[in-house]
C-alpha cells in the first residue's frame, strides 16, 4: 500500500463547527504521511468530481473522517458521493448477483466517524441503539463502499464529543488504531 486518500466530510452548521473531524483528519495526515502518499479532501471546499475521480484511482486505501449526522452521513459528504461515485468507474452492472458490480477491487476503506452518541448506547439491548454495535449502525455507509468493491478495514469511532471532548485523547486513539490497521 502507497497511497491514502482521507476525506475530511464534516459540515459545519449551526452549533457544528467541523473543528474536531478537520482536527482528526490532520493528525490521520500527519501520522500517516511519514509512511504514505496521502491525498486529501475537505467536502466542504470545492471540487472537481474528475480530479475526485482520480485520486481515488491512484489510492490504495481512503479513510472517511466525518460526524455521524441523525445517523448518517452529513448532507455535504452526501452530495460528494453522489458528485464522485460515478457509473462505469466506481461500479458497473453486476456480473452475478446484485452487489457484484463494484469496480474499486483491491481498495480498502476505512470510517472513521464522531458521535453525540455516548459509547454505551451501543451493544446494548436496553439502550437507545437497540443493541447495534457502531459498524451496524453505519451499515449503510459501509455497504455503500461494498457496492463498490472496497474491502473494509476495522473502523475507528469517537463517542459523546459534544457533552464530554477530549480532542488528544481521541487524535491519540486515532494514531494508535491507524498504527495498527496500517502495521506501522
Amino acid at each position: 500500500m502507497k497511497t491514502i486518500l482521507i476525506i475530511s466530510g464534516q459540515e459545519t452548521t449551526g452549533a457544528a463547527k467541523g473543528n474536531y473531524n478537520r482536527g482528526l483528519a490532520r493528525a490521520a495526515r500527519d501520522f500517516l504521511a511519514p509512511h504514505f502518499t496521502i491525498l486529501t479532501t475537505d467536502v466542504e471546499d470545492s471540487y472537481d468530481p474528475q480530479t475526485e475521480i482520480e485520486k481515488f484511482k491512484q489510492a490504495d486505501a481512503v479513510i472517511y473522517q466525518y460526524p455521524v449526522f441523525w445517523f448518517t452521513v452529513p448532507s455535504r459528504l452526501k452530495h460528494y458521493i453522489d458528485q464522485v461515485y460515478a457509473y462505469d468507474v466506481f461500479f458497473g452492472q453486476p456480473e452475478a448477483r446484485y452487489g457484484s458490480g463494484g469496480l474499486m477491487d483491491g481498495k480498502k476503506v476505512m470510517l472513521s466517524t464522531t458521535w453525540n452518541a455516548p459509547s454505551d448506547a451501543f451493544n446494548d439491548t436496553t439502550a437507545f441503539f437497540e443493541g447495534l454495535s457502531v459498524e451496524e449502525a453505519l451499515l449503510p455507509m459501509r455497504k455503500t463502499h461494498t457496492y463498490c468493491g472496497f474491502t473494509e478495514l476495522p473502523h475507528f469511532s469517537v463517542h459523546d464529543i459534544v457533552v464530554n471532548p477530549d480532542f488528544e485523547a481521541d487524535r491519540a486513539r486515532l494514531e494508535d488504531h491507524l498504527q495498527a490497521v496500517f502495521n506501522l
